[in-house]
């Protein structure tokens, strides 16, 4: 009888800590940052152009716009915001990247944070990420990325015949506010007196 009691308590000692490994497998990792919390706008649009607009076209995936900014305090980004005017290009994904520029172009995101561009007229984007961004102090490059459209689009807009009028684009607004355009992950940085109206918001902490 005492046998099979101190068998029963050793299988429920064993479920007890194969039940708590597993729990504490699935607990993601803490962050604690110590100081202040402030809430505010790390990037801003500027002064929006009326009737102004820029355009993605089928043949520019690749193409990054955005903005640089420098942080003196931890920042944790809650939101990404912008606008598109309209979009008439089939599958179009854009992308939001996020680079440490201090030493070259480091990403900080193991992935964009990717949003699917429906057909149709004006939208405005939310972005909250899935998981915590914390930007240390220093100097990033924050950017709209064109990932992707659909193969007919890109053989459609190459086609010489096809009316510009009719080729598939997606059009953005135009802000008043310095930005930087890069053609593909090994170009260089090309400044504009234009921006796409990016937005950043979240918690900086001092």
């Amino acid at each position: 009888m005492k046998n099979i009691i101190l068998t029963i308590l050793a299988l429920l000692v064993a479920r007890h800590c194969a039940v708590y490994a597993q729990e504490t497998k699935e607990l993601n990792e803490l962050v604690v940052i110590a100081g202040k919390k402030n809430h505010k706008k790390l990037l801003g649009t500027g002064m929006k152009i009326s009737g102004g607009a820029t355009s993605f076209t089928p043949d520019k995936t690749g193409y990054e716009v955005g903005s640089i900014i420098k942080t003196k305090h931890p920042f944790e980004i809650e939101e990404i915001m912008f606008g598109v005017l309209s979009n008439s290009i089939e599958g179009a994904i854009l992308g939001v990247e996020i680079y440490s520029i201090e030493n070259g172009f480091t990403k900080r995101l193991s992935q964009p944070l990717l949003y699917k561009i429906p057909n149709g007229e004006k939208l405005n984007i939310r972005i909250v990420p899935d998981s915590r961004i914390i930007l240390e102090p220093g100097e990033y490059f924050v950017a709209i990325r064109f990932v992707d459209c659909s193969e007919n689009s890109v053989r459609g807009y190459s086609e010489s015949q096809q009316n510009y009028k009719e080729r598939e684009r997606m059009l953005l607004p135009l802000y008043i506010k310095n930005s930087y355009i890069r053609k593909g992950s090994s170009a260089e940085l090309e400044k504009s007196k234009v921006n796409i109206g990016l937005k950043v918001k979240g918690i900086e902490y001092r």
